[in-house]
């Protein structure tokens, strides 16, 4: 099989002008986000730095997440999410 067939990770990153750890951060999001999550930022409305904050939770966490957006600001929502993160690991701490 020639080489050409399957680019490897710095030839996919050139391609589409993204860096190297972006790519990572994207696989991370597609596999651990729901559905929802990866489409949200494939359409631009969210950050990768905020995908990454969500795909830290169960898929069904992530999506009762999400539905809080249409009330926060963006710029608000990485806050909002690191906050939820907090008061978890609280709530599991505490059993």
């Amino acid at each position: 099989m020639s080489a050409d067939l399957h680019p490897t990770v710095n030839q996919i990153c050139a391609m589409h002008g993204i860096s190297r750890r972006m790519y990572f951060n994207a696989l991370k999001v597609r596999r651990n986000g729901c559905e929802e999550l990866f489409n949200l930022v494939r359409d631009g409305g969210a950050t990768m730095n905020l995908a990454l904050e969500i795909a830290r939770f169960d898929h069904e966490s992530q999506r009762l997440i999400m539905a809080e957006f249409h009330d926060i600001k963006p710029r608000d929502r990485l806050a909002f999410v690191q906050r939820v993160l907090v008061a978890h690991e609280e709530e599991q701490a505490n059993g």
